[in-house]
């Protein structure tokens, strides 16, 4: 398929009105408008992180806390907690969860 950088000119010379609208693409993952979901906040946050110093109780908690967000109905949800909780768990040098 061409791509068109200038609209085309009419005959007379005069420029285009307007060249013709894209349309938005659909969401490729058929998300629900709303409110984006656990998942698709988590998965967001676990983008941006790169370095974070905390008691090793608070990441035991966060642990526990992942592997309840493993059981989720949102697939997105269940995808982040498991891509987050292994990154702790490799960050505490211990073997990836079995759940």
């Amino acid at each position: 398929m061409p791509v068109i950088n200038e609209p085309r000119r009419p005959q007379g010379g005069h420029p285009a009105a307007a060249p013709p609208r894209v349309p938005e693409p659909a969401d490729p993952h058929g998300r629900p408008a709303g409110p984006p979901s656990l998942g698709h906040q988590a998965a967001a946050q676990l983008l941006g992180l790169r370095e974070v110093v905390l008691p090793a109780a608070v990441v035991a908690a966060a642990d526990l806390l992942l592997g309840d967000a493993l059981g989720s109905d949102d697939p997105v949800t269940r995808e982040a907690a498991a891509a987050t909780r292994g990154r702790l768990r490799a960050a505490l040098g211990q073997a990836p969860p079995r759940d």
